[in-house]
């Protein structure tokens, strides 16, 4: 019956650990500055600066009409969504700014984790998030999001959540 009980407390823990949110930061990151975390996160989205390679690796959400002014095309990956695990290097949400070429431009990564998720506001980059706050595509439920504009200079910062230089003008 002991056996049992401490089993059953091992599978609750687990299941407990599971559905909350946790941030991944390496051995060293204590040592890291914030400036250094972000060079490390911008050199591993590089790759996304094509679309193509975002869609190939399971990023969503490329739809007509689905430019937010001041902040752009959001792509989601919905199993980094679903893992609740955040890390510097796999942002949830890569957001774009379509250009007059009909191409797009990796502009930010996006943080972001469904309330339900966690018990406390998350961090990263030395930063808390914003929210709890509603849904923006109307879905029951509230999330925290982290926008880092890590490849358009934001002139009113780094961390803010739009960026007024970010243009829907060529949205399909």
């Amino acid at each position: 019956m002991k056996k049992f009980l401490v089993a059953l407390m091992i599978a609750f823990l687990s299941l407990s650990a599971m559905s909350t949110v946790s941030a991944h930061r390496d051995d060293d990151d204590d040592k890291r500055s914030v400036r250094e975390e972000l060079a490390i996160s911008k050199k591993a989205l590089e790759k996304y600066r094509d679309i193509d390679v975002a869609l190939d690796e399971g990023f969503t959400g490329l739809v007509p009409g689905a430019c937010v002014p001041n902040m752009g095309i959001h792509l989601i990956k919905p199993n980094r969504v679903d893992d609740a695990k955040l890390h510097i290097k796999r942002p949830e949400i890569l957001v774009y700014e379509p250009l007059k070429n009909g191409k797009y431009k990796l502009v930010a990564g996006e943080w972001y984790v469904p309330d339900e998720k966690t018990d406390k506001t998350p961090k990263l980059f030395n930063q808390k998030f914003q929210g709890p706050m509603a849904n923006h595509d109307g879905s029951p439920g509230k999330h925290y999001d982290l926008h880092v504009w890590l490849f358009k200079k934001n002139p009113d910062g780094i961390f803010k959540p739009e960026n007024k230089r970010v243009s829907c003008k060529y949205a399909k």
